[in-house]
């Protein structure tokens, strides 16, 4: 680790260790530089959400960019309280700013397979704070869910710098961050699932994102009201080794709490085409967007 990383790795764990509505009050001085100072990707986001509901009016889509400038803002201060302090689990535990609601899903779903299960989701709700998933059970019931099977993909990132930082904060809840074996990387996703494809493992891939322009084996889904290119590989992976789908849904109940849901995609992935299994995992997303269409990231690029 370079002075640069050390540097900063030590100031988010000074602003880590502040209490979590610092960072909210902080998030809402952001939300107006974002919104109104930098006007941050303002035309991708206009667009967006003017393709998405056709139906609003000029009032209602201003109405709603605020609101999700306000969410940004404050999924990105949660972010930093999350990651910004080592070894943060009891911590996290006790904030309970986020909740499993029906776990034992996961433990049917379990049942089915002698390998893996394949959970699917979106950058809805907070989704950089989902190397907590194990601190978010607060029901008592059987969960089947550990640091040795549960398994987070990402994209590596091109700057070595941000990759690290992005790392360190995403598994700040682990009991032991260094010896994690679930962080890894898309490209070494396939052989690590070929080497455990008789364990039990959960695999969680972010599965909302536009093709990058180097991949071919993308599908087309229909996503509110208009074709859209979409990732295909975790539909294809749950297909050849024979893992259950699940779409992990994810509501604002208030500022400081999500509930998370695990929902069905497919028990048996041999009786859905990989186009099917999307397109169910689209109409899930789409469902969950109508509820609390603030709460997705619309700053990126959807449709081609």
């Amino acid at each position: 680790m370079n002075l640069g990383t050390w540097f900063f790795k030590s100031l988010l764990r000074a602003l880590g260790a502040m209490p979590l509505k610092v960072h909210y009050f902080f998030g809402d001085l952001f939300c107006v530089v974002l919104e109104k100072m930098f006007h941050y990707r303002n035309n991708d986001l206009t667009i967006n959400l003017s393709r998405a509901f056709p139906e609003m009016g000029y009032a209602e889509i201003k109405k709603l960019k605020h609101q999700f400038y306000r969410h940004l803002s404050e999924v990105t201060f949660e972010s930093l309280w999350f990651g910004g302090y080592r070894h943060g689990g009891k911590r996290i535990r006790r904030q309970h700013l986020e909740e499993i609601v029906n776990p034992e899903e996961l433990s049917r779903l379990a049942s089915l397979t002698e390998g893996g299960v394949m959970v699917l989701y979106a950058h809805s709700g907070n989704w950089e704070i989902i190397g907590g998933i194990l601190q978010y059970d607060y029901s008592g019931k059987p969960n089947p869910q550990d640091e040795k099977n549960v398994c987070v993909v990402y994209r590596k990132l091109s700057s070595k710098f941000w990759n690290e930082i992005m790392e360190g904060n995403r598994t700040a809840a682990l009991s032991d961050p260094a010896h994690f074996p679930g962080y890894i990387e898309s490209e070494q996703i396939v052989r690590y699932i070929y080497d455990h494809r008789s364990e039990r493992k959960f695999y969680y891939m972010i599965t909302d994102q536009r093709p990058y322009f180097t991949l071919r084996d993308y599908v087309k889904v229909n996503f509110m009201g208009r074709e859209c290119n979409t990732m295909s590989a975790a539909a294809a992976l749950a297909r050849k080794f024979g893992m259950p789908v699940t779409y992990l849904k994810t509501r604002q109940v208030r500022r400081g709490l999500y509930q998370l849901e695990f929902i069905p995609v497919c028990d048996d992935p041999s009786a859905m085409t990989v186009q099917q299994i999307m397109q169910r995992y689209y109409e899930l997303l789409e469902e969950e967007i109508r509820e609390q269409p603030w709460n997705y990231l619309w700053t990126h690029r959807r449709w081609a």
